[in-house]
């Protein structure tokens, strides 16, 4: 798809992931202790055979671009790249002026750089498998001006908070959007995922930016619903969207269930992530794991229930963690008790000898906290 340029458009401002979100953009945090929550999006990007990719960064740059820049993404390297686009606008304390308009204005001479006929722009912040290549297809025949990737939920009063909900008319055509305010259980979710020509995009952006230094993407495509042809393209399969600690804990723990992985990750659509050449995890025969994915490089000598254990994690004999997410590089000591807790990387516990949350609110453990 040389004709087709993906923007991976940062997170818009309702997101806030509690405690990670201090020490990276959330689209750098870690998933199933392998992967990072980009790596998916990415992925959609090269597997649907765009090879042209900008990644701009709102803040906290340094762990997604060391990420990045150490991995590859089987693009073709002869005709595209990953080009990495930090936000150079001094917005002070204020974050309600960084938003997406500013960034793709401020970088709008690398999009006509591409000379590309369309833009695909996703979210960083959602993790869903999706063929870009067939949306576009969809666009084409529709002869829509703009399609936006949807989804049909029933969770809307949980999950998907101050998103969009579309709605659709019978030619699957966006008649209105709403702010997901949790009032219904079902709605039209957007994923925030867009297709449109090059020259939609630059005009939207120059209309948004005009009429307000707030305006977001999604606000200027919600305020151009009766005058543009906005189409809805039905995503079927797992999404998940990382907007708040809970998310964030519920996508590790469903994701790590078999039957989802595989509707995620598999041999025709592989994730592609940074490698790791560290050596396979040993498990002491003091040591018990169920139902729990365990990354490489690690020691297990506890007790491991239904949990995600990151790379080059220490787990002492004695120690039991259940229903929890455990970060790489973190030392879990002699009988410490984790129950439902994400545990951010180079975390040391070891004196409080239990610590539980819920599967409602787990508890977090900042990075590099000794407890």
């Amino acid at each position: 798809m040389s004709k087709v340029l993906g923007l991976l458009n940062f997170e818009p401002s309702y997101v806030y992931v509690k405690g990670i979100e201090d020490f990276r953009p959330i689209s750098a945090a870690s998933i199933l202790g392998r992967y990072r929550v980009i790596d998916f999006m990415l992925s959609n990007f090269t597997n649907s055979g765009i090879d042209s990719i900008k990644v701009y960064i709102k803040n906290r740059p340094r762990s997604i671009v060391e990420h990045i820049t150490r991995t590859s993404y089987n693009i073709n390297s002869k005709r595209g790249k990953i080009h990495l686009l930090h936000g150079e606008n001094n917005f002070g304390n204020n974050e309600l002026f960084n938003v997406d308009i500013q960034a793709f204005k401020t970088y709008m001479e690398f999009v006509d750089i591409e000379n590309s006929s369309y833009v695909v722009i996703a979210p960083s912040h959602f993790i869903f498998k999706q063929d870009f290549s067939e949306m576009l297809n969809y666009h084409i025949v529709s002869k829509n001006d703009i399609t936006i990737l949807y989804q049909k939920a029933n969770d809307t009063d949980q999950n998907y908070l101050m998103g969009d909900i579309l709605s659709l008319d019978e030619n699957k055509r966006v008649t209105k959007f709403h702010k997901n305010r949790g009032k219904y259980k079902n709605g039209n979710v957007s994923l925030e995922t867009y297709i449109m020509p090059t020259l939609t995009f630059k005009q939207l952006v120059e209309e948004a930016a005009a009429t307000s230094s707030l305006y977001s993407l999604s606000d200027i495509i919600a305020d151009s619903a009766k005058v543009l042809k906005i189409g809805a393209y039905q995503h079927h399969g797992f999404c998940a969207c990382i907007s708040t600690l809970k998310a964030y804990y519920d996508a590790n723990m469903q994701i790590k269930k078999e039957k989802e992985m595989l509707k995620l990750i598999n041999e025709d659509w592989p994730i592609y992530t940074m490698t790791n050449d560290s050596c396979p995890t040993l498990y002491k025969p003091s040591a018990k794991v169920n139902g729990s994915i365990v990354a490489n490089g690690c020691q297990i000598e506890g007790t491991v229930i239904n949990s995600v254990i990151g790379r080059n994690v220490i787990i002492k004999e004695g120690a039991v963690v259940k229903d929890s997410v455990i970060m790489p590089d973190t030392l879990i000591d002699k009988n410490v008790k984790l129950e439902c807790a994400v545990v951010d990387r180079l975390s040391i516990i070891t004196h409080i000898k239990d610590l539980k949350g819920t599967k409602e609110e787990p508890i977090y453990i900042k990075r590099g906290d000794r407890i």
